[in-house]
C-alpha cells in the first residue's frame, strides 16, 4: 500500500471546501512544513476544474500533481477507503447531521483524525457519545467546530483563562459582523448553512435526551451565578443592542469548560453568548424573521418551506445561490469577551468565593471574511496543529471541542500570524 497523505480534503467541490482548498494549499509548505495532501469528491470532473483553477490562481505546477480520490457518501466503501489513504481528513460535506457520521465513524476505525466546521450541537455530542471512547482507543482525534463556530470563541475563552491571573467566574461574548460599503447585491452565507440551521432548531428538542446520556454529573453550581439576559438590551459594549446567539458557541464552550473541570481540574467558567444589532430596526427585522424561523422549522412542512425558499425567509441573506466573491470578501467579524472574576485562587475548582468578583477582563477575536476566509484559516490550521504538535494534545484522542483540542497547542499563535487576531484590551479592577 502506498504511505498515507498527511491530509485529504473531502468536500472540496463545495462552497467552504473551494475556499479551504486555497489555505490547504498555502499553510501545507507554510513555516517549513512538508505535508502530503490530496483532495476527495466524488465528481472527478469538477474535483479537476478546481483544481485547475488552483493551479492558475497560485502559478503552481504541482497543483496537476496533488492525488485526487474519488469518494461519494452514498457509498460507505469508498469513504473508508478515503480515511485510509490519510493521517487526517478535513471533511467540508454538511449538514453533518446527514452526512457526517459516515465520515466520523471510518476515520475511527481506519485510525485516521478528523475536523470540520461543523455548528451542530446534536451531530457533535452524538459523535462525542458514540465514538470517544473507540478514539481513545485508536490514539485519534475527533474535533467539530473548527470555524467561526467556534473557534473564535471557543479558543477565545481559553485565551482569556490563561491571560487572567486570578479565578475567572464568567465570561460573555458579542459577535458583531459587518461588511465594508459594497455595491454588490446577493446572498452573503451558503445555502448548506441555512439548511443546518432549520434542521438544528427543528430538532433541538433531540438534545435533552442526548445529553442525559452522555453527562452522568452535572458540573458544579458556581457563585455567584452568571445572569442571562433573554430580552434585547443595550451592548455593554457601545455600538447598538445585544440579544442571545442562537448559534453552537456557548454547547461548545461549555463542552471545553467540562472537559477542563473533569482533566484539568479547572475552575468551569460559566458562560453565555451574545450578537450585537447596531439599530433597533434591525433588531425588530430580526426578531420578526426569527420569530417565524422557530415556529416554521417545528414541523417538517415548515421546514420544508424554510429550505425551499431561503431568501424568502432570511430576507435575502441565505440563498440556493453561492454568495459572490466580492461581499464575502469585504465582510468581516469581532468578538469581544468579557471575563469576571476574582484577583485571589482558591485550593480546589469546587470552593466558592464569598465576595462578589472583583477584577475585569476583556478581549477581541476579529478576522475578515468570517463564512469563508477565517473559517478556513481556522479550520486548516486546526487540522495542521494535530498532526504537527502530537505532545502537545490532550491524551491520547477522543472527539472533543477545539477549546479543549488545543488548549496548549499553537493554534492561537498561529492564527495570529494569519489575521485571525486574539488580542487584550483591557484589565479592570471591578468596584462594589
Amino acid at each position: 500500500m502506498a504511505e498515507k497523505l498527511d491530509i485529504i480534503l473531502f468536500g472540496v467541490t463545495g462552497f467552504t471546501g473551494k475556499h479551504a482548498l486555497y489555505y490547504l494549499h498555502k499553510f501545507a509548505v507554510a513555516k517549513g512544513r512538508n505535508l502530503t495532501w490530496g483532495v476527495a469528491g466524488r465528481n472527478e470532473t469538477k474535483i479537476k476544474t478546481i483544481m485547475t483553477d488552483l493551479e492558475q490562481k497560485t502559478g503552481d505546477a504541482n497543483v496537476s500533481k496533488v492525488p485526487i480520490i474519488i469518494s461519494d457518501l452514498s457509498d460507505v466503501q469508498s469513504i473508508q477507503n478515503m480515511a485510509s489513504r490519510a493521517k487526517l481528513i478535513i471533511n467540508c460535506c454538511g449538514p453533518y447531521r446527514f452526512f457526517g457520521e459516515t465520515v466520523v465513524k471510518a476515520c475511527v476505525e481506519a485510525g485516521t483524525h478528523h475536523v470540520d466546521v461543523s455548528g451542530e450541537p446534536y451531530f457533535m455530542e452524538k459523535m462525542q457519545l458514540d465514538y470517544n471512547k473507540m478514539a481513545e482507543e485508536k490514539g485519534v482525534y475527533i474535533v467539530s467546530a473548527c470555524g467561526l463556530d467556534s473557534i473564535p470563541c471557543d479558543m477565545g475563552a481559553v485565551f482569556l483563562q490563561k491571560k487572567f491571573e486570578g479565578t475567572l467566574n464568567s465570561i460573555e461574548t458579542y459577535l458583531k459582523t459587518g461588511s465594508d460599503e459594497t455595491s454588490a447585491s446577493g446572498p452573503a452565507v451558503n445555502y448548506g448553512t441555512w439548511e443546518s440551521a432549520v434542521h438544528g432548531v427543528g430538532n433541538a428538542r433531540d438534545l435533552r435526551p442526548l445529553r442525559t446520556k452522555l453527562y452522568s454529573k452535572r458540573l458544579p453550581k458556581m457563585q455567584p451565578p452568571l445572569h442571562t439576559n433573554k430580552m434585547p438590551f443595550a451592548s455593554p459594549i457601545g455600538n447598538g443592542w445585544a440579544v442571545i446567539f442562537p448559534g453552537a458557541d456557548r454547547a461548545v464552550m461549555m463542552r471545553t469548560q467540562r472537559h477542563l473541570y473533569e482533566h484539568k481540574k479547572q475552575r468551569p467558567v460559566q458562560i453565555q453568548t451574545y450578537f450585537l444589532v447596531k439599530k433597533f430596526w434591525h433588531l425588530a427585522v430580526i426578531t420578526f424573521f426569527g420569530a417565524i424561523f422557530s415556529i416554521l422549522s417545528q414541523f417538517q412542512w415548515g421546514r420544508n418551506l424554510l429550505l425551499k425558499y431561503p431568501s424568502l425567509f432570511s430576507a435575502g441573506f441565505f440563498s440556493t445561490e453561492e454568495p459572490s466573491e466580492e461581499i464575502i470578501n469585504k465582510s468581516w467579524f469581532s468578538i469581544t469577551l468579557i471575563g469576571k472574576g476574582w484577583k485571589e485562587k482558591l485550593a480546589g475548582p469546587e470552593d466558592q468565593y464569598k465576595d462578589p468578583p472583583n477584577r475585569g477582563i476583556m478581549a477581541e477575536v476579529k478576522g475578515t471574511n468570517p463564512g469563508y476566509g477565517a473559517t478556513c484559516i481556522c479550520l486548516v490550521l486546526a487540522g495542521i496543529v494535530i498532526l504537527t504538535e502530537a505532545s502537545k494534545m490532550p491524551g491520547k484522542g477522543g472527539v472533543l471541542p477545539p477549546g479543549a483540542a488545543f488548549h496548549d497547542t499553537s493554534l492561537i499563535e498561529q492564527l495570529n500570524e494569519n489575521d485571525v487576531t486574539f488580542e487584550i484590551i483591557k484589565e479592570y479592577d471591578i468596584s462594589d
